[in-house]
């Protein structure tokens, strides 16, 4: 009896230790022993795996995604969860060189080792950049990581919580045996149409070694094993156990079932990639034609307009009048300057808009190209003799003849 209860305490005891996982600020220093949640739990029971299986990590840098994979009693890895990625440095493309706060792209392994429980940023794990092809290229650069905290400079930033899950996922995994879970990290999902859609890129030749690991394990669904030989990454080699990352590879073979079924993808994926890259120059074509059209519609009507006013003739209604001062009125009826005429006075409304248009530059016509004349210039001043307007007399006259 006295066996029993030590038992039912102890199990209240884990069972208060489990709910506190929902906050983690409750852990302090011991953050990093949080325990899998019982929504995630259930999440890994429904993919026909276990809390200590063998973990899987995709990352896609454009879609901002962690991707969670564990393995299933078959042997094959079933997406767990999706995690949004809070921030990422820089752009598509791998990290070259210290200091360029690019976030690094390739295939990496992470060990025990590079769990960081201290993390100044929550919680991290170390990517372990740069691996034996980013060497291979003379590439720089440390403690690239995927952390909390949702700040980035070079690495792949989580908030708090989902980091927190994926460390404890990389823990239980670990605990279950697996000596290393794989982190594999693509600048898009690899899709004929987005490969196409930067097939201009200068890092294209580069995406499409990664892609090669990618169609891997889209066909296995096991992350494939990788070695470097050539300054290129291989994937699942047979016959073959030693690879230099600078040397010549040595001859090796991929399982003949494996094989067939890449060539199989590479086919149907061409046609779509041949089709991807037609649909954008049409679409391309279009958008330019378009833009054509539209800048020429735009010099007709600037030309219309500039012969509309050598005519004398209103193109644009009640302000171009006040600028011009009634230009629709033939100029053979106005009475030459001096002649005595009287000299409307314009209304402080009308007075407003010329100064306001005067001021800005013309409003719509300061958005005529600057190699067109302006066809509103002032009015030279009158001759002598002319009366002279008072301070209201704000219209421009008509210009004198002669």
């Amino acid at each position: 009896m006295l066996k029993t209860r030590k038992w039912h305490i102890l199990a209240t005891s884990i069972l208060a230790l489990t709910l506190a996982a929902c906050n983690a600020e409750q852990w302090g220093n011991n953050k990093h022993l949080q325990p899998l949640n019982s929504k995630i739990k259930s999440q890994i029971r429904k993919i026909g795996s276990t809390e200590n299986a063998p973990l899987y990590i995709r990352i896609f840098k454009e879609e901002a995604v962690l991707e969670a994979w564990k393995q299933t009693k078959d042997g094959t890895y079933a997406l767990l969860k999706t995690y949004p990625i809070c921030a990422y440095s820089g752009k598509i493309g791998p990290k070259k060189k210290e200091g360029d706060r690019q976030a690094p792209e390739g295939f990496y392994a992470i060990t025990p080792g590079q769990m960081n429980p201290n993390s100044s940023y929550y919680l991290s794990f170390n990517l372990g950049y740069p691996n034996k092809f980013d060497r291979s290229y003379g590439r720089t650069g440390a403690h690239l990581m995927v952390h909390g905290s949702c700040s980035s400079r070079g690495c792949y930033a989580m908030e708090d919580e989902p980091v927190a899950e994926i460390y404890a996922l990389g823990r239980e995994a670990f605990e279950g045996g697996q000596r290393s879970f794989k982190v594999h990290a693509f600048p898009f999902r690899m899709t004929p149409e987005n490969m196409a859609r930067n097939r201009n890129n200068e890092h294209f030749p580069f995406w499409v070694n990664l892609k090669n690991g990618y169609d891997h394990f889209q066909i296995t669904k096991k992350p494939p094993r990788v070695e470097v030989c050539n300054r290129t990454y291989i994937f699942n080699p047979e016959g073959a156990n030693s690879f230099d990352a600078t040397g010549s590879c040595p001859d090796y073979t991929i399982k003949p079932d494996l094989l067939a079924s890449l060539q199989q993808m590479r086919a149907s994926e061409e046609i779509a990639f041949q089709k991807a890259i037609k649909d954008l120059e049409n679409k391309a074509a279009k958008k330019e034609a378009s833009e054509a059209e539209a800048m020429a519609e735009a010099q007709l009507d600037i030309l219309e307009r500039k012969k509309r006013i050598a005519e004398g003739k209103n193109p644009d209604g009640f302000i171009a009048g006040l600028i011009q001062g009634n230009p629709g009125k033939p100029a053979a009826t106005q009475a030459p300057a001096g002649a005595g005429q009287i000299i409307p006075r314009a209304s402080n409304a009308n007075a407003q808009v010329q100064n306001q248009t005067e001021q800005s530059g013309g409003g719509f016509f300061s958005n005529l190209t600057s190699k067109l004349s302006n066809p509103f210039k002032k009015t030279p001043p009158a001759p002598i003799g002319t009366p002279s307007p008072t301070a209201s007399d704000l219209a421009v006259t008509p210009k004198p003849k002669g």
